[in-house]
């Protein structure tokens, strides 16, 4: 049950880098490889929705016009493409997590406590990074209100994908 519920956790991290291939806990090789592609072709649906109900809600927040929505989705686009990678790390916290839970000692804690915290900070450099080149293609009004849809957005992900982990024992 364990195994599920933090395989759970990072299909929904998953969900928000991009990443179409998360791995499974170690099983029979043959059991490992179908949970795998199965994993991988729902992440992949649901990315993909997720990815359009994100850009749905931005767009339809933000109400930019012909010229501002021309200038903003590719910087957009690179933005996500960039915090995808990022997003790379939460995924391999919790599958290491995941891997380790049952033999979690004070040092694997500590290594993870600080991966946690390494990926926190490149997040935030992303965003901050983003939001310079947003400055330059939109006014500062609607850069601030597309970074508290986005902000919101990313919390509930980051609410859905922390609700499924398991405290530390």
């Amino acid at each position: 049950m364990l195994k599920k519920t933090l395989l759970a956790a990072v299909a929904l991290a998953v969900l928000s880098t991009g990443l179409a291939a998360a791995q499974t806990p170690a099983a029979a090789p043959a059991d490992a490889a179908k949970a795998r592609e199965d994993l991988d072709k729902a992440v992949e649906a649901l990315r993909k929705d997720a990815r359009a109900t994100k850009a749905d809600i931005l767009g339809k927040t933000l109400a930019l016009d012909t010229t501002q929505a021309a200038a903003f989705w590719p910087v957009y686009k690179q933005y996500e493409a960039e915090l995808a990678t990022v997003n790379n790390d939460r995924v391999a916290i919790i599958q290491d997590l995941s891997e380790h839970f049952s033999s979690l000692n004070d040092a694997k804690a500590q290594g993870l406590i600080e991966r946690q915290i390494a990926f926190q900070e490149k997040r935030l450099a992303v965003v901050k990074k983003y939001k310079d080149e947003f400055l330059k293609v939109l006014p500062a009004k609607t850069v601030a209100r597309f970074l508290q849809v986005d902000s919101r957005l990313n919390t509930l992900i980051d609410v859905a994908a922390a609700s499924q982990i398991p405290l530390v024992q």
